[in-house]
Parts: C-alpha cells; structure tokens; sequence
C-alpha cells in the first residue's frame, strides 16, 4: 500500500513540475515558479525519504531533457538541491530555522551544481556572463552620475568604475548566499502552509524577534575584521574570501541586531510599527543606521542583552 502510494504521489509531483517548468518559460510566471519549483521535491522527500526524492529527481530530469530544452535544467537542479534539503530537515522535525539553514545550504549546492553543468554541457559561462551585466550596470550609474555632477574628471569615472566592477564582482559568493536564504525562506514559508492546510499541521516560523545567532559568530566576525586590516594584495584569494567572509558575517550580526529591536518593542510594549519603520529607515538611509544596528546585534549577542531585559 505505501509503495503504491509512494509511487502514485511521486508521478503526480512528476506532472506538477513539468508545469511548473512549462510555466517558468514565461519571464512574468518565472518570477513565481523559482519559489515554487521547490515544494513539490519538499513535499515528496518529507513524506518518503530522501531516496525516494532522488529517484523522483532522476525521472524529472530525463524526462524534461526529452520533452523541454536543456536550457531548464540548471534551475530543475537547483530546486531539487534545495528541496531535497528542506524536505529532509522537515522529516527529522527540525526547528524552523535549523530547516532554514539546511535549506540555504541545499540552494547553495543546487547553483554549484548548475553552474557545473551549464559551463560543462551547455558551454554557458555564467560567471562571464554576470560580469558583462555589472560591467552594463556600472557603466550605465556612471553616465547617469557624470550627467549629474559633470565636475568629475574622465580619470575620476573611470577610478570609480573600476573599483565598483572589482567590488561587486568579489561579492559573488555572498549575493549567491544571499539569494539562497531567501529562497529557502520563501519556500519554506509556501511549504508550512502546505502542510499545514492539507495535514493540519502546525509548522511556522517562531516570530522573527526570537531569532539569535550562537556566539561563535562574533569571533568570526572578529577574525573578518583582523584579516581585513592586514590587507591583503587586490584580487587574490584571501582578499576574496576575506571579503566575502565579512560581509556574509557582517548580514547576519544585522539580522541579529534587527531581531533585538523587535524583542525590545514586544517586551517594552511598543507598537510593532516601530521597529518595522526602523528597518525600512536602516534600508533607505543605511550609510550609518545599519552600522548601529550591526553593533547593537554584537552587543546582543556578546552581552546577553535579552536576559538583562527579562
């Protein structure tokens, strides 16, 4: 019986995705089905195992290679990865955020894997590719600056173009990072209300003023920060991952530090539009508020702020 079930739902996720793959040709629709696309491997790796899920993923992608273009195979793989992740962590009965993290992780190998094959099958550079659109993108802020301020010099744009083409594509690996955790996020939260409405269940995230990072994070952060200081020489590896390594850091502390604010708010009895408009101001003006908010992260973490509150 629980084979036959297995079997039934696998081919049902099987349709569901060449759907959901038909309709993210579509660029409105894409926007949509990248969340998506994840939850039917969620839902089937949860109910049955992650071998069930694998094999589930080896008979979407030979039958989407024959009936779609490979094209759609880089974005099969990465919501397979995460998924696969996010599903498992949901059958061990982990916390929401242990789920997010193990999700985050599962989208982070999904691009390795799509960017391995795109270069090796579909001879598709796409770190060429991304270099080419901030190269676009920088030269085309440049023009609009120098039409505004014409008092800067030819050599003074192209200084500053320079330094934000390295910039940004140094950061690579923490905008991927970034991408990964909000859509691990985004469908995990599709996920809960999934389950929740077909299995009553009662998955969901706790609220967002009890998230806190273990305090490992400081030292790190601090170890980012030493390393920063010695400097190393431009474009090579350590000064790569130095980078990367702070500025990843350099997030969660203000994820932390954010999470504090609502804690205050809730246990000060503030209105919750406080604290909201205090994130949209640190997002608009964030030149010296996030700064703020990442030490009063710090200050969270490394003080207990939290208990001396209760």
């Amino acid at each position: 019986m629980n084979k036959s079930r297995q079997v039934t739902e696998g081919a049902m996720m099987i349709a569901i995705l060449m759907v959901m793959l038909i309709a993210s040709l579509f660029p409105i629709l894409s926007l949509i089905t990248i969340f998506v696309l994840p939850v039917p491997f969620i839902f089937y790796v949860k109910r049955h195992g992650v071998k069930a899920g694998l094999i589930m993923t080896l008979a979407v992608i030979v039958i989407s290679s024959l009936l779609m273009s490979p094209v759609m195979l880089p974005l099969l793989l990465i919501a397979a990865a995460g998924g696969t992740f996010i599903g498992y962590a949901m059958s061990k009965g982990n916390t929401a955020y242990e789920t997010l993290a193990q999700g985050t992780f599962g989208f982070l190998v999904g691009m390795l894997l799509a960017f391995i094959f795109s270069q090796t099958l579909l001879d598709v550079n796409i770190v060429a590719e991304y270099e080419n659109i901030v190269e676009e993108s920088v030269n085309t802020s440049a023009t609009m600056v120098e039409s505004i301020n014409p008092s800067l010099g030819e050599e003074d744009m192209e200084m500053l173009q320079e330094t934000q083409i390295n910039l940004l594509q140094q950061l690579i690996p923490t905008f991927m990072v970034v991408f990964a955790l909000i859509t691990a996020f985004i469908t995990q939260w599709i996920s809960y209300k999934l389950f929740n409405r077909i299995g009553n269940e009662k998955l969901a995230f706790p609220p967002f003023r009890q998230l806190q990072f273990p305090s490992v994070i400081i030292w790190i952060y601090l170890l980012a920060l030493i390393l920063s200081v010695i400097g190393f020489e431009e474009g090579s590896t350590m000064n790569f991952g130095v980078q990367n390594l702070l500025m990843i850091v350099g997030i969660a502390l203000s994820l932390q530090g954010f999470s504090f604010i609502f804690y205050f708010a809730y246990i000060k009895k503030i209105a919750k539009a406080v604290p909201i408009l205090i994130v949209v101001a640190t997002v608009l003006f964030p030149g010296f508020l996030l700064y703020f908010v990442r030490i009063l992260g710090i200050i969270d973490i490394g003080f207990r702020l939290r208990e001396r509150l209760k």
